[in-house]
């Protein structure tokens, strides 16, 4: 697939690959191999366990058949569009990330924080975004997805998702699950909630909207190493230990290396769906799913 700016996708790509290879070595370096996995609570595990499903999970991306082989939903859009629009959506990701990092609230007042910045910065400015480049739209008639000729095209994200899910979850690789006695109802508003906010939100803005354009501008990896480190870095605000050095070097081996998987996730099948099935697994482990139906 030809880029926009290729030279530029090389440099941002190669300095994306070394974050991630600089952070692991310097976690590596100062025995802080067991990083934490959740805001939620304190729980560590060795960062490779985390990077172990991801990697399957790209080689089956990779070498399943049934995929849309360089396809980008806005090629034939004007290319000042596709960079005015990456330039905001990459802008609007940052200043999201930079609202957590600074602030001193604590609590509820960060919670606070976190819902309104995230629905303003990552949903209601794209929103007004694309409202005010509609007439460009109206204008271009974008080509549409081709589709497969098979019937079976749905079962190679599905087994994706399946093999992807049990090194992730069941096997010795896999997050470790806690038992909660929270109340069902409260559990499950919770769960609602943050499934909208964080799941769906997330996939839609820093994959669906921000790296499809990216893709255009830098190139399909450049543009999933950029991605990925910026959806990472806002993760730095909710798994503080009040050390920078370790905050950093954790999230970029962690979600950064993750964010690599949904990526790719996307570029090869560009079904939004199987995004949002798959963060809301991160987000909600299977067997706190079934804790609930079978209380």
């Amino acid at each position: 697939m030809i880029s926009y700016y290729p030279k530029a996708g090389k440099l941002i790509g190669g300095i994306s690959i070394l974050v991630i290879l600089l952070s692991s070595l310097w976690l590596i370096g100062i025995g802080e191999t067991n990083i934490r996995y959740s805001g939620d609570h304190e729980g560590t595990m060795p960062f490779w366990n985390r990077w172990i499903p991801a990697i399957i999970g790209i080689l089956l991306i990779h070498f399943l058949p049934f995929h849309h082989k360089n396809y980008l939903p806005l090629q034939s859009s004007e290319q000042r569009h596709i960079k005015l629009q990456g330039v905001v959506l990459f802008l609007s990701g940052s200043l999201f990330t930079i609202s957590l990092l600074i602030t001193s609230l604590e609590g509820m007042a960060f919670q606070w924080l976190y819902m309104i910045s995230k629905i303003f910065l990552l949903l209601f400015i794209p929103f007004i975004l694309f409202l005010f480049d509609r007439g460009n739209h109206r204008k271009e008639h974008p080509k549409t997805v081709k589709p497969i000729k098979s019937r079976w095209y749905w079962l190679t994200p599905l087994t994706v998702i399946l093999i992807w899910g049990y090194f992730h979850f069941f096997s010795v690789f896999s997050t470790p699950f806690d038992s909660t006695e929270v109340d069902p109802t409260i559990l499950i508003s919770a769960l609602l909630i943050g499934f909208l906010i964080n799941s769906v939100l997330e996939e839609l803005f820093y994959r669906l909207w921000l790296q499809t354009r990216l893709e255009l501008l830098l190139g399909t990896w450049p543009a999933i190493l950029a991605t990925s480190l910026l959806w990472a870095s806002w993760h730095i605000a909710v798994h503080s230990s009040g050390h920078w050095d370790v905050d950093i070097a954790t999230v970029m081996v962690n979600h950064g290396v993750i964010g690599l998987f949904l990526g790719y996730l996307w570029a090869r099948f560009r079904r939004v769906w199987v995004l949002i099935i798959v963060h809301g697994f991160m987000n909600a482990h299977p067997l706190q799913l079934m804790e609930i139906l079978f209380r």
